[in-house]
């Protein structure tokens, strides 16, 4: 019988919510959500990428990155700056704040996911991420 407690879909957001919820306490003191968190880490990556480029990979609508790039602007983490070749273009840049806080939470994630794997083999933690991987790209299919 189907329960909650067997279910793919409820146990892996319950698990993700409460990673999240995790992470978000760590980098309260900074003033950033985990969602902040990982804006800054695309652009850490990628700085100066247009807007319509930065949610897809990180799984964000337009709407909702458009409110976080609102208040990280806001909160002087970054900041929209036309392109120079179209002005239809609006690139993401890092403030010197935004870059900053590299250094200051670069790792928190890291330590986050280090935490949840605690007592998990190289092994056990390959399979799994390889399990989400195959599970992802099954809901996926022929989606895109």
């Amino acid at each position: 019988m189907w329960t909650l407690d067997k279910s793919l879909g409820f146990l892996t957001t319950r698990t993700a919510r409460s990673m999240k919820r995790v992470l978000d306490a760590k980098l309260a003191d900074y003033g950033l959500t985990a969602t902040q968190y990982i804006v800054l880490v695309r652009l850490w990556e990628e700085d100066g990428i247009p807007q319509t480029q930065l949610g897809e990979p990180l799984y964000l609508d337009n709407p909702t990155i458009t409110g976080i790039i609102d208040r990280m602007e806001r909160d002087g983490l970054l900041e929209r700056r036309r392109d120079g070749d179209d002005r239809r273009v609006v690139n993401v840049y890092l403030t010197e704040k935004g870059r900053g806080f590299r250094g200051k939470v670069g790792k928190l994630a890291e330590q986050t996911d280090a935490e949840a794997w605690e007592g998990f083999s190289e092994s056990q933690k390959n399979e799994l991420l390889d399990q989400l991987n195959r599970i992802w790209k099954k809901m996926n299919e022929g989606l895109g």
